[in-house]
């Protein structure tokens, strides 16, 4: 009894969690919403925010080394910390500067080679990256995905599952700012960011994408929740169900006012999805005649639920205010710039194998092979498929960790299955967590971002946890 009173708590005055953490974790969360939007490097909202997450990293980093004579364990989690050090490791090799001659005989460097001779450089001693100051910032950005895992980490591990909640009230808070967007005038002071979609409602984006993507997950993540008939924070369940209808309805409304049709693939698939968990029997129902009512309810929910979906995209639509269903049927030129550019990319890949061209270099590589006739006004600064820049850029060792990764995910989730007693809502929900996010970065670089990668490390963080130990997390229902 002793353990598991220890265990609810991680400090003698804190409850359940101590105020400071709430403290540090509320401000974690404040300052990735306000600042960690864009992708962009050369961002200005950085300078606050890669040092705020250095504190918060240092804060965690002390706290989980005081806690350790309290008992405070969470096994799972090595993974992600080593996932996020081979990272680091491989840009900082991507980063030493390498004698001439070696570096003159990688895969790819033939041309720069020739210009070097041309200039009379040839006895520069290069690094593998083609810009190491790009690298250096992909570096940097390590750091919040590192701060977040810290924070998770250092969270009791009963409220752990309380990471789900705060996404779900950051992709509120995206969903409300992105309505205010659309009410307000373009690029007014509700956009933070100078590079952004000014006329859309990307919320605490820059790109309209990212946002939808977002609102995508925390549709499901509500479903989620719903089937498993968890609490949401410490709210009663009856209340809970109330609220989680609220802002199912408000993220659902601003994902139809966006004008992203990635977004909009990846909320039909979210609500789809999140159909199949209505129907899931949920904790509490016992019994032939309470499974019959079940039944005949969630089939009645999910045809109303449908049938609500549609006539409110339809009401749009006929408005003309759902500009992801007419782009769907239009033709634009980024759609033709990334078909056009894909036998490029693939040329990219076999060319600067196995080494990459450097994290966060893509462009200046692009450049390199870009056709002339893509040349426009406009330039190719990402390569708008993820899963084809991270092996330019990262080359073989991104590309195995990326197959380790996905392989120990889905193992992850299979286990947690087996554990939950064939809980099948398990593997609906984190499977297609990872479905939206790489039908996502097939077409987009969401995780890119600072928000969306704590957001992503807190999920993944939480099935590897849950995975090890389920029934102190929660995940084990009650009979």
């Amino acid at each position: 009894m002793m353990n598991n009173r220890k265990s609810r708590n991680i400090a003698p005055k804190g409850g359940i969690a101590d105020r400071a953490l709430l403290l540090v974790l509320g401000a974690f969360i404040t300052a990735i919403c306000l600042l960690g939007g864009s992708v962009r490097g050369d961002a200005v909202q950085l300078i606050v925010l890669r040092p705020a997450a250095c504190l918060v990293a240092g804060y965690a980093l002390y706290q989980l080394g005081a806690s350790r004579a309290g008992g405070q364990k969470v096994q799972g989690l090595a993974p992600l910390y080593a996932g996020l050090a081979v990272l680091a490791v491989w840009m900082i090799i991507q980063l030493i500067p390498l004698p001439y001659q070696i570096w003159s005989e990688l895969p790819g460097r033939a041309l720069i080679a020739k210009l070097d001779a041309a200039g009379g450089q040839t006895g520069l001693s290069r690094p593998l990256s083609f810009s190491p100051s790009r690298t250096a910032n992909s570096l940097a950005a390590l750091i919040v995905p590192l701060a977040a895992l810290l924070l998770f980490h250092r969270y009791p591990n009963r409220r752990k599952k309380d990471f789900l909640a705060l996404v779900i009230v950051i992709a509120l808070g995206n969903s409300l700012l992105g309505i205010l967007q659309i009410l307000g005038p373009s690029g007014g002071p509700l956009y933070f960011y100078e590079f952004t979609n000014a006329t859309e409602a990307v919320g605490f984006f820059a790109n309209r994408n990212h946002s939808s993507v977002f609102s995508a997950v925390a549709l499901l993540i509500i479903s989620y929740i719903y089937s498993q008939n968890w609490r949401f924070f410490r709210l009663d369940r009856k209340y809970t169900n109330m609220v989680l209808v609220t802002i199912y309805l408000l993220i659902f409304l601003s994902s139809i006012l966006n004008g992203s049709r990635a977004g909009f693939l990846c909320g039909g698939i979210a609500l789809f999805l999140g159909l199949v968990l209505y129907n899931l029997r949920p904790a509490g129902a016992k019994g032939p005649g309470m499974k019959q009512s079940r039944k005949v309810a969630s089939i009645i929910g999910s045809v109303a639920i449908v049938a609500f979906s549609l006539t409110l995209i339809l009401l749009f639509f006929a408005s003309d205010r759902v500009p992801a269903v007419t782009r769907l049927i239009e033709a634009d030129n980024m759609s033709n710039l990334r078909t056009s550019a894909m036998p490029t990319l693939l040329e990219m890949i076999g060319t600067y194998w196995p080494f990459g061209t450097g994290f966060g270099t893509f462009d200046k590589a692009y450049f390199i092979h870009e056709p002339n006739e893509l040349l426009m006004p406009s330039y190719f600064n990402q390569a708008h498929n993820d899963w084809l820049q991270m092996i330019i850029e990262g080359g073989a060792p991104v590309a195995v960790l990326a197959i380790a990764g996905i392989l120990f995910y889905f193992a992850a989730v299979l286990k947690l299955f087996v554990l939950t007693a064939s809980n099948r809502a398990h593997l609906f929900f984190w499977f297609g967590i990872m479905t939206i996010l790489g039908v996502a970065s097939l077409v987009d670089y969401p995780l890119r971002t600072p928000l969306f990668s704590a957001v992503a490390v807190w999920i993944v963080a939480l099935l590897l946890a849950a995975r090890r130990n389920p029934e102190a997390l929660g995940f084990i229902r009650d009979p």
